[in-house]
């Protein structure tokens, strides 16, 4: 294979690099976990192909023979963990989102796709390896399960796109606001984000590319595989030269416009300190009283109360609250509206007229959908069931 040498260096670089980075992410940064943790896992897969290719160009695969298809369903993580990772730092997520399993259906189909060659021997793989390398177009053509050549290659290409535009409009959402305060964390945070996200935009044309330009297999392979390494390599030197991306944010992304909340905020952390971010106190002033006026006309009451509600009646945008919800309590929107029905429900529960309505219709009055969901939160937010909050009330009287 022409440029076999060098083409393996960059690969074994690239993989060194990018796994000990993704080792810093996943098990060093102590801020930022979550985000963390989906960007350590989008590099890794890039960096377990780029160890992978390597061995099968200078055919030290067959030392290691397990290693062969092992980082194929990966390939399937490297752009929706990006997505998620961006989404993550903006939206200051520490969890993932009810439906996100979604995004890891290609890793798992291909996973179980692949599952019934994984599980063979590594004689069986030795013997397979060796009918395979003959030349470069054995490796590229394979049929990598139940779908004809070239149709992961595509799916891919197709996935990472759509996964990268989904990438820009998030930057797009928080870009503006962040742009005005040139020199602050979040704005070199966000530059960061682009730069990343740049990245990620070139790295899946090449894919599409090999299977278009008029060369021989060899070289389209060459091109492929030589895009992929470096665009490992210059990401995980762009992360060890951000020591405050790679190690932990001082401060999260959050626009200037960002509201803050009625209810007294969670407990410190000792890492809070490098969580908090710069609002002015005038703008802390001003979002403080709409909130406040806002809530006490007890929106949460409603059935079905969502946070896009909230932020159209508070003009304040929902990622905005998302963002400061997840930043300063340590819990989701549902978690945050509840914390208000919970309140609204003890109290009346002290009065009389209310003492003759059932659980159910406490639940109801409250805002709740139905008694299991109204007893789950009750038992989260006050560590007693209602039946014993109310007990408790009646003993007191």
């Amino acid at each position: 294979m022409p440029y076999a040498e060098p083409l393996t260096l960059l690969m074994f670089l690239s993989a060194f690099v990018g796994t000990l980075v993704s080792f810093i992410l996943a098990f060093v940064n102590p801020v930022q976990r979550h985000a963390s943790r989906l960007l350590s896992a989008s590099l890794f897969s890039v960096a377990l192909f780029a160890l992978t290719s390597a061995l099968l160009i200078n055919h030290s695969i067959f030392l290691v023979p397990h290693l062969f298809r092992l980082n194929m369903p990966l390939h399937y993580l490297v752009a929706p963990c990006a997505y998620l990772y961006v989404r993550a730092v903006l939206h200051q997520e520490i969890r993932f989102r009810r439906l996100d399993w979604l995004h890891f259906v290609p890793f798992g189909l291909h996973t179980l796709e692949l599952l019934p060659f994984l599980l063979h021997s590594a004689a069986y793989k030795y013997h397979y390896l060796q009918g395979l390398l003959v030349d470069i177009a054995g490796v590229t053509k394979q049929q990598e399960g139940l779908l004809p050549g070239y149709y992961h290659p595509v799916l891919k290409f197709v996935i990472g796109t759509s996964y990268v535009l989904l990438q820009w409009r998030l930057l797009g959402q928080f870009g503006r606001p962040a742009a005005q305060e040139p020199g602050t964390e979040n704005h070199a945070l966000l530059r960061w984000l682009r730069v990343f996200t740049v990245l990620n935009t070139l790295l899946f044309p090449p894919v599409l590319l090999a299977m278009l330009l008029p060369f021989s297999t060899t070289y389209t392979t060459i091109f492929t595989v030589g895009v992929l390494g470096s665009h490992l390599l210059l990401t995980s030197t762009l992360l060890l030269l951000r020591p405050q991306v790679l190690y932990g944010l001082r401060s999260p992304v959050l626009p200037a416009e960002a509201g803050l909340p009625l209810l007294p905020a969670a407990p410190a952390k000792p890492d809070d300190a490098a969580r908090a971010y710069y609002l002015s106190e005038e703008k802390k002033q001003e979002y403080r009283a709409r909130l406040a006026a806002h809530m006490q006309q007890q929106p949460f009451r409603c059935k079905g109360y969502g946070i896009k509600d909230l932020a159209a009646e508070t003009a304040i945008p929902p990622h905005h609250l998302s963002a400061f919800i997840n930043q300063e309590y340590r819990m989701n929107f549902s978690d945050f509206l509840n914390r208000y029905r919970i309140e609204y429900v003890k109290e009346r529960m002290a009065q009389l007229d209310w003492r003759q309505l059932t659980l159910e219709g406490l639940a109801l009055e409250a805002g709740f959908g139905n008694r299991t969901t109204f007893f789950r939160a009750f038992v989260k937010l006050t560590g007693v069931t209602p039946s014993e909050y109310q007990a408790q009330v009646a003993a007191s009287s």
